[in-house]
């Protein structure tokens, strides 16, 4: 188990991952030619079908040599846009590897929201009590006392999303923070001055909900379903 971890700026969606890891665990042991991986490195650039190309960068990420990553370096700066998230996994991988290579202990982690340093970020829904809604005065309350709460434990409140029905929070937590720690923490504190959010809360580092998944997020926090 590493002792330090390496959190992936971008967000990944778990579909994405999944081919991404499937695809990687299908390649033998063996090693390329510093030629052998330019020549891999080449086809990035050619007109090969998407998924050749994922072939590619997934071999690459593996081979995780110097030349292996300035290959996908290279081909990172521009892109096929439908490969933007695959360049980004066989970077980070290929870049990790190297540094185990070097002597280095570092894992890394992949999450839908990604990170930024040593913090993941994830994504809060806050309720009003039951029959309840959010005034204006409330809203300001839970924007004070949660970048308060942030602070005191080394992490940043980034977004707020005001709305009668509910407020949504993201969050950027460092990994020794338990997420109720902040999120209950929160939650107490505002209540301290007039007791209007609801104690259940929707939590989530996969990603931003849509707008038409809202209602029935409210729906399961509500009715105490688990998510």
């Amino acid at each position: 188990m590493p002792e330090k971890f390496a959190i992936m700026d971008e967000g990944i969606d778990i579909q994405t991952q999944e081919e991404y890891i499937e695809l990687s665990h299908s390649f033998g042991e063996g090693e390329l030619t510093e030629q052998e991986t330019i020549k891999l490195g080449n086809l990035l650039c050619s007109k090969i079908p998407v998924e050749g190309k994922k072939r590619a960068l997934s071999m690459l990420a593996h081979i995780g040599t110097v030349v292996a990553f300035r290959q996908i370096e290279q081909y990172s700066k521009s892109p096929d846009l439908e490969l933007l998230k695959w360049t980004h996994l066989a970077l980070r991988e290929c870049r990790m590897l190297l540094e185990y290579s070097l002597g280095s202990d570092k894992g890394l982690i992949i999450s839908g929201m990604g990170g930024v340093g040593d913090r993941l970020r994830y994504y809060f829904l806050l309720l009003p009590l039951i029959g309840k809604s959010f005034s204006t005065l409330h809203q300001g309350i839970i924007r004070d006392e949660f970048t308060i709460v942030c602070r005191g434990l080394n992490s940043v409140l980034e977004t707020l999303h005001y709305s009668a029905d509910y407020i949504g929070l993201t969050i950027l937590m460092p990994l020794d923070i338990a997420i109720a720690t902040i999120i209950d923490t929160g939650i107490k504190k505002c209540n301290e001055l007039g007791d209007f959010v609801l104690e259940y809360y929707y939590v989530t580092n996969m990603g931003v909900p849509d707008e038409s998944e809202i209602p029935n997020i409210i729906r399961i926090v509500m009715e105490g379903e688990p998510l």
